[in-house]
């Protein structure tokens, strides 16, 4: 009997596939492996909290700018700030019904 005979050509042939399936030789071969997919997926995470930080900022300033539209106290508050008329540990304090 032959030493090759179809059973032993497809384990070879998914043995190797496995290996280029692991990333090992992507030094070489260039090969999509593992190892590249845990790197897309990381940076994919990283990306992902990126965007929920700028969103959570985006928030943040949308509710700063509906204040600074329709509350007075918040524009003045404001206004001291840029003008530089507010200390850095001055609050401004509106006693007015």
């Amino acid at each position: 009997m032959s030493n090759l005979n179809p059973n032993r050509a497809w384990l070879f042939f998914f043995g190797i596939w496995a290996l280029l399936l692991t990333g090992m030789f992507d030094s070489w071969l260039q090969s999509p492996g593992l190892k590249q997919w845990y790197k897309v997926k990381t940076s994919l995470q990283a990306r992902r909290q990126e965007i929920d930080e700028v969103e959570a900022r985006s928030n943040m300033l949308q509710q700063i700018a509906v204040q600074l539209d329709s509350n007075p106290i918040a524009q003045e508050r404001e206004i001291r700030k840029v003008l530089g008329f507010l200390g850095d540990k001055e609050v401004v304090f509106d006693f007015v019904p």
